[in-house]
C-alpha cells in the first residue's frame, strides 16, 4: 500500500469549469464555484470552453431586444478572469481550452477578411490572458486543423467535446454523451463540457473502469434539462483519481458539512 498513499500523497488538485456563456453567466453559481475553489485550493483549473457566448456574432437568428455588445462580452470575460485569478492564487496553473462558441469569432473574421490575421482580434489579446498568466488552448474551425482543443492531465483528456474528432452524440438524457464519448475515445477518461449536464458515468473496458464526466455549466440555466456545477479530481503522474462532480443549485453547494455560496 506504500506505493498508493505516496501518490496520493504526492497528487495535484485539479478543477473543470465550463459553459459560463458570458453574457449569460450566472453570478452567484459563479461565486458558489470560486468560493469552493477557494477551499479546495487547485493546482491547476481547466476553463473548458464556452467562456463567452459572443451572441452578437452568431449566424443564428438574434434577438434585437438584447443590447449586449462584444465589446461588454470581453470586459465581463476579463473581469471573471480576474476574479478567478485572485481566488486561486498566482502559483495555480490556469489552461483555457477554447469552444464552439470561442469558433463564432473565428467564424466572423474568416467572413471578413479585412481583419482576419490581427494580433488585436485574437482572442488570447482581447482577453489579456498573458496578463493573467492563462494558457491558451486553440482549436481551429479548419477541417484540416490539428488543433483539437483538449487537453490531458494524468490520464483525463479534457476537452469541451463539440470538435469533429471528440464530438459526441448527444442527447437530453445527462451522462448519455459522456457515455458516448467514451465509446469514441476507447481506454480514456474524459471530461466534456458542452452539454451543460452534469454527470458522472463508468465504462468497463477490458479490467479497467473509465470515467466520464459532463462538466455543467455556470450559466444561466433554462428550462432545459441542464444543471450547474463543476468537477475536481486529483492526479499524479500518469494517474488520475478521486473525480467529483459538485452540483450547485440556487447558487449554493453543501458539502462535508459546509456551505459554499452567498448564504
Amino acid at each position: 500500500m506504500g506505493g498508493l498513499e505516496d501518490m496520493v500523497k504526492a497528487a495535484e488538485k485539479n478543477a473543470v469549469i465550463s459553459d459560463l456563456h458570458i453574457p449569460f453567466e450566472d453570478p452567484k453559481a459563479i461565486d458558489c464555484a470560486l468560493d469552493y475553489l477557494k477551499a479546495y485550493k487547485p493546482n491547476k483549473v481547466i476553463i473548458d470552453g464556452d467562456l463567452l457566448d459572443f451572441y452578437s456574432l452568431s449566424t443564428f437568428d438574434r434577438c434585437p431586444d438584447r443590447k449586449e455588445t462584444v465589446t461588454d462580452e470581453i470586459y465581463s470575460a476579463r473581469k471573471f478572469l480576474y476574479k478567478l485569478r485572485k481566488t486561486v492564487g498566482k502559483d495555480t496553473k490556469i489552461s483555457y481550452l477554447h469552444g464552439n462558441h470561442e469558433n463564432r469569432l473565428q467564424r466572423f473574421l474568416w467572413r471578413n477578411p479585412e481583419l482576419y490575421g490581427l494580433d488585436s482580434l485574437e482572442l488570447k489579446n482581447l482577453l489579456d490572458l498573458k496578463k493573467f498568466g492563462i494558457k491558451e488552448v486553440k482549436v481551429n474551425g479548419d477541417y484540416w486543423s490539428e488543433l483539437r482543443g483538449e487537453v490531458k492531465v494524468g490520464d483525463t483528456i479534457i476537452m469541451h467535446g463539440d470538435g469533429r474528432l471528440n464530438r459526441a452524440k448527444y442527447s437530453s438524457n445527462p451522462g448519455y454523451a459522456a457515455l458516448n464519448t467514451l465509446k469514441q475515445r476507447v481506454g480514456e477518461n474524459v471530461i466534456i463540457g458542452h452539454t451543460h449536464r452534469l454527470a458522472q458515468i463508468y465504462n468497463m473496458v477490458g479490467d479497467k473502469n473509465n470515467v466520464g464526466i459532463e462538466n455543467g455549466c455556470l450559466c444561466k440555466v433554462s428550462k432545459q434539462n441542464w444543471q450547474q456545477g463543476f468537477t475536481t479530481f486529483e492526479s499524479s503522474g500518469k494517474k488520475s483519481f478521486n473525480y467529483r462532480t459538485h452540483a450547485i443549485n440556487k447558487g449554493i453547494l453543501i458539502e462535508n458539512g459546509r456551505v459554499y455560496g452567498k448564504k
